[in-house]
């Protein structure tokens, strides 16, 4: 009786079936402009121009803008692709793109921390560097050095 009810309420009853994961239908269903990775992007590149539209006489500083820009664009692309893989992707391309996206997340922090440090005094400058070490060690253990436990078992 419960069960008619539940099928009387608009409910298809198809609970058995497993859900189809996103990497088997190209991730997210397509939201034309309203993509939050496109919006992410218009606002980076938005911004970006903002800061060189500043920045004109400063070579370093647009040296600077121009590393991070495409230093991100690489990495939403190499994370944009890293989501697409599916469960029978070879797991060489798998490394290859989590080793391509700690070298990128990696980089990021450095020119950031190198940016940071110029202005701060040398006491807080260390713990930048500090933090710096400890995300870059700690970024390589998880994406190149950790396996997940059901990996492990099915070996």
């Amino acid at each position: 009786m419960e069960g008619d009810e539940h099928k009387q309420q608009g409910h298809q009853g198809n609970d058995d079936r497993p859900p189809v994961p996103a990497a088997q239908h190209g991730g997210a269903p397509d939201c034309g402009l309203l993509d939050p990775a496109i919006l992410a992007l218009l606002f980076l590149s938005v911004n970006v121009a903002i800061g060189v539209y500043r920045s004109l006489g400063d070579l370093s500083t647009l040296a600077f803008l121009f590393f991070i820009y495409f230093d991100l664009l690489l990495l939403f692309f190499c994370l944009r692709r890293f989501e697409r893989l599916t469960a029978d992707a070879r797991p060489e391309e798998k490394t290859r793109l989590k080793a391509t996206v700690w070298l990128l997340s990696t980089a990021l922090v450095v020119a950031f921390s190198c940016r940071v440090s110029e202005v701060l005094p040398w006491a807080l400058a260390v713990l930048v560097w500090v933090m710096t070490a400890s995300v870059t060690v700690g970024g390589f253990y998880a994406l190149c050095l950790y396996e997940e436990k059901d990996a492990k078992r099915e070996r």
